[in-house]
């Protein structure tokens, strides 16, 4: 999905018919998070015991070596078709190697600071399919709307995360916002980000930029769907509730992707 996000900010940039330099872009964003991920996992087979025992690396199906080398195999060659490509490009790329390694070592385990790390990347994977041909952003909508959707998506999703992972996060000594104040004001705070998504939603739909798609599709298929999610949350009482509200929201950002594809407005 991170390699769709960079197509999709490129797409909404561009109508050049050139498209190798955004599949490189494609290729090294989604390698960059395949590498924060196995990291993640690495540093998680703890507490993954208890909130995702699934996984391979806690059930012991992979030895832990194989985490760290997808890691560095992922980001080396991240790092080299970043270099294909542009000098902002490479940029990003460097700066979210470094940013999901002071993630998953030290700022995940602190209130707030991790969960706005991993947004802030989440919206730049836009911007990176903005930058990905001409080096430049390109002017309102373009790919600046929809990072800043990602933006306030992933904040929320990731705060739900952290009600979830709750109680394999204590037995790892995590301190996230979950864990330091009581759910009825994490979900007051996930209330506001997906609200505020929800009204700024409508500014597009006010200046026109898009086809009448985007409305449709951002409408019946993200906004509502998150209202009934926050009302649902609400009410849930257990964290296996929150974990599948968590893989929902997975599933609304495909949608929010359709909503940008199809809402393109075309060059006449």
């Amino acid at each position: 999905m991170a390699g769709v996000g960079v197509w999709i900010g490129w797409y909404l940039s561009s109508y050049s018919d050139n498209h190798e330099t955004v599949i490189l872009a494609s290729i090294a964003a989604a390698l960059v998070c395949g590498a924060g991920n196995s990291l993640n996992d690495y540093l998680d087979i703890e507490a993954d015991k208890l909130n995702h025992p699934e996984r391979p690396l806690p059930q012991g199906d992979l030895p832990p070596y194989i985490a760290v080398l997808t890691t560095i195999i992922f980001n080396v060659i991240a790092i080299i078709l970043a270099l294909m490509i542009n000098i902002p490009i490479l940029i990003i790329i460097l700066l979210a190697i470094l940013l999901l390694f002071l993630y998953n070592f030290k700022l995940k385990k602190m209130p707030l600071i991790g969960n706005l790390i991993v947004s802030i990347l989440s919206g730049a994977i836009f911007l990176a399919g903005g930058l990905a041909e001409t080096g430049s952003l390109a002017a309102l909508p373009g790919p600046i709307v929809p990072a800043i959707f990602a933006f306030l998506f992933h904040l929320g999703r990731e705060l739900v995360k952290d009600i979830a992972d709750l109680e394999g996060d204590l037995r790892a000594n995590y301190r996230t916002l979950a864990a330091l104040l009581p759910i009825r004001q994490v979900m007051a705070l996930i209330s506001f980000v997906f609200l505020t998504l929800m009204f700024l939603t409508l500014v597009p739909v006010y200046y026109k930029w898009y086809q009448s798609a985007y409305t449709y599709i951002t409408c019946f298929a993200v906004d509502i769907p998150l209202v009934m999610i926050i009302f649902y949350l609400y009410l849930s009482k257990s964290p296996k509730r929150y974990g599948f509200a968590g893989n929902i929201l997975k599933l609304l950002m495909l949608f929010g992707l359709f909503s940008f594809y199809f809402g393109k407005i075309p060059v006449i």
